[in-house]
C-alpha cells in the first residue's frame, strides 16, 4: 500500500484450469484484505482480471482512497443553492459545519441556509443536486380594510320553538347610535415584508392596495383623535358601505295604512303592523316590517325585511302570457322574508325566503336562497332569476305547474370589448385625418389657416391622442380581468318535479320527468348535474 498517494496495490496470480478470476471474486478477496471501503476503479479491476485469465500477473493499481467531494451550484435567479456531494472512498468524510463553511465560502448568507439538508447529507455521505439553501419571499402587504365597530344589521336571527313559531318580543332591535359614537375603523394597507436571495440581495414585496373613506356627508365625521375613524354625527341607525358608513335617522311606524298614507323618508324605516293594500313604502336605507305585506309597493335603498310573509294579487295577464302583479318589492340590499305570493321582487344582492315562493317573478343580483336555515323552502310557478345561485329544497310542484329559473348573466364583457375596439379605431381614424392636416400645412402642401382654426387642429389633435390611449387602456382593463372562479348554479335538496325550464349562463334545458336531489350547472354547451 503506497500510503502517501492513497493507492492500493496488489499482485494476481494467473488462473488456473481449476480456478479462474472474475471481478466478483476479485471484489471479495480486496473486501476480505480490509479494503472494501476504497474505491475501486472499474476498468482497472476488469484489466487485472483480464490479464491474469490471460496467463500474465504484475503489479496492479486495485483501489485509490478518495476523500468527499463537493459541488455547488447557484441558480441563475438566485432563489436556491444546490449541492452534489461525492461520497468518501476510504477517505475523509465531511461533516454537517464543513460542508456549511463550505456553503458560506460561496456567498450564501446563513439565513437562508436550510441546516437540515446539510444534516442530511452528512449523514448520508452523498447528495445530488439536494437543495441546501432557499430564497426568503417577500411578504405582500395587505389591502387596506375597514372594520365596523358597532353591530350591522345585515340579517335578523330568529329564534323558533319547537313548532316552528317565532317570538316577536325576542327579535334584536335595528341598531341606533348617537353622536359620537365610533363606527367605522380604516386601517391601512401596509407595505409587506421585504425578502432576500441566497446571496443576501434584497426582494421587494408588493405594498397593499390603499383606499380611503367614502365621501362623508353630514351623518359623520372624522374622530379628532384618529383620522382612521368615523364617528356618528347624529342620533340614528348606521348604514354601510364597503368603505364607508351613513348615519340615517329611523322612522317608527305602527302600520302604513289611511292614517299615514304613503310614505317616502329618507332614512330607515320600522313598521310595528302591516303595509295595507294599494300604499306606497319608500326609504333610503333599510327597512323593516315586523307584520304582512299586503297589494303594496315596497322600495328599500338598503335591505328589506318582512318578518310576516307577502300576500299579493293578479290583476290579470301581460301580452306575453305572465300574470301582472301588484305587490312589488325592491331592495339594494338583501331580501328576507317567511313567504312571498304572487309579488314581483328585484334585489340587489341576496333574496332569502324561509317558507315558499308561488306565483312570483323574482330578480337577486347574487343568490337567491329558499328554506335557509328551516322552513319548506318552495319555489312553485312563476320565473326566477339569480345572477349567481338558486338554492331550494323543491323547485315546481306535484301538480306540475311551469316554473322557470335563470342563473348567471350574459358575457357583457366581450360585447363592451368589441364596441371600445370599435370607437379605437374611429378614434385612430380621425387623429390620423387631423395629423395628416397639420403635417400638408407645415410641409408648406396647403394654405396656413388663421391662428384661432390652427389652434383649434392642435387641440382635437391632443384631444383625441387622450382619448385613444383612455380606450386602450379600458381595453387592456377588461382583457386581462380575470373571470370569477365561482361557477353558477342550481342546487336543489329535496325534489325537482316535472315542467320545469332551467337557464344556466345561456345555456337552457327543459324538464319533463323529476328528479332528486341534484346540482346543475353549465359544462360547455350543456347543463350537467353534479353530486
Amino acid at each position: 500500500m503506497d500510503e502517501a498517494r492513497g493507492l492500493v496495490q496488489g499482485r494476481l496470480e494467473p488462473s488456473t484450469e481449476e480456478q479462474s478470476w472474475d471481478l466478483d471474486r476479485l471484489r471479495v478477496r480486496l473486501a476480505e484484505a480490509g479494503y472494501g471501503e476504497w474505491f475501486a476503479p472499474q476498468a482497472t479491476l476488469e484489466s487485472a482480471v483480464q490479464q491474469a485469465n490471460n496467463g500474465r500477473c504484475g503489479d496492479l493499481v486495485l483501489a485509490e482512497r478518495r476523500d468527499a467531494r463537493t459541488e455547488w451550484r447557484i441558480a441563475e435567479d438566485r432563489q436556491a443553492a444546490f449541492l452534489t456531494l461525492h461520497p468518501a472512498w476510504g477517505g475523509r468524510r465531511l461533516t454537517r459545519e464543513a460542508l456549511l463553511k463550505a456553503l458560506l465560502t460561496q456567498g450564501v448568507v446563513k439565513t437562508c441556509i436550510h441546516l437540515r439538508a446539510l444534516t442530511h447529507a452528512a449523514e448520508a455521505g452523498h447528495a445530488e443536486s439536494l437543495c441546501v439553501a432557499r430564497a426568503r419571499l417577500p411578504q405582500p402587504g395587505e389591502d387596506a380594510r375597514f372594520v365596523s365597530l358597532v353591530a350591522r344589521d345585515d340579517q335578523l336571527a330568529l329564534e323558533e320553538d319547537e313548532q316552528g313559531r317565532v317570538d316577536l318580543h325576542h327579535l334584536h332591535e335595528f341598531v341606533v347610535v348617537d353622536p359620537g359614537t365610533p363606527l367605522l375603523r380604516r386601517i391601512p394597507a401596509t407595505q409587506g415584508e421585504p425578502g432576500e436571495d441566497v446571496m443576501g440581495e434584497p426582494l421587494m414585496p408588493t405594498p397593499g392596495r390603499d383606499r380611503s373613506f367614502d365621501a362623508l356627508d353630514d351623518s359623520v365625521e372624522p374622530d379628532p383623535e384618529d383620522a382612521n375613524v368615523l364617528r356618528a354625527a347624529i342620533r340614528g341607525h348606521p348604514v354601510f358601505s364597503s368603505s364607508g358608513v351613513r348615519v340615517d335617522p329611523t322612522l317608527r311606524l305602527k302600520a302604513v295604512d289611511v292614517s299615514t298614507g304613503n310614505i317616502d323618508f329618507e332614512g330607515s324605516v320600522e313598521v310595528a303592523g302591516d303595509v295595507a293594500s294599494g300604499f306606497v313604502l319608500s326609504a333610503t336605507g333599510d327597512i323593516l316590517i315586523r307584520g304582512m305585506v299586503e297589494k303594496a309597493d315596497i322600495r328599500a335603498g338598503g335591505n328589506l325585511t318582512v318578518l310576516g310573509g307577502v300576500m299579493g294579487e293578479e290583476v290579470g295577464r301581460r301580452h306575453d302570457g305572465d300574470l301582472r302583479l301588484r305587490t312589488h318589492l325592491t331592495s339594494g340590499g338583501t331580501l328576507s322574508a317567511k313567504f312571498i305570493n304572487l309579488a314581483y321582487v328585484n334585489v340587489r344582492y341576496d333574496l332569502l325566503v324561509r317558507e315558499y315562493a308561488l306565483q312570483c317573478r323574482l330578480v337577486a343580483g347574487r343568490d337567491i336562497i329558499l328554506g335557509q336555515p328551516t322552513g319548506k323552502g318552495s319555489l312553485i310557478g312563476g320565473s326566477a332569476s339569480a345572477g349567481r345561485a338558486l338554492v331550494a329544497n323543491t323547485l315546481g310542484s306535484e301538480a306540475g305547474v311551469a316554473t322557470e329559473v335563470s342563473v348567471g348573466r350574459p358575457n357583457r364583457r366581450r360585447r363592451l370589448v368589441g364596441q371600445l375596439k370599435e370607437a379605437l379605431t374611429l378614434c385612430e381614424h380621425n387623429w390620423q385625418r387631423v395629423c395628416d392636416t397639420l403635417d400638408c400645412i407645415q410641409r408648406g402642401e396647403m394654405a396656413t389657416p388663421p391662428t384661432d382654426k390652427l389652434k383649434r387642429l392642435y387641440a382635437t389633435r391632443d384631444s383625441l391622442r387622450a382619448r385613444r390611449q383612455r380606450i386602450r387602456g379600458l381595453i387592456d382593463r377588461l382583457v386581462g380581468a380575470r373571470q370569477s372562479a365561482r361557477p353558477s348554479r342550481v342546487e336543489v335538496k329535496k325534489r325537482q318535479h316535472a315542467n320545469l325550464s332551467l337557464n344556466i349562463d345561456g345555456v337552457r334545458r327543459y324538464f319533463n320527468t323529476e328528479h332528486g336531489p341534484s346540482c346543475w350547472h353549465r359544462q360547455g354547451a350543456e347543463l350537467v348535474r353534479g353530486s
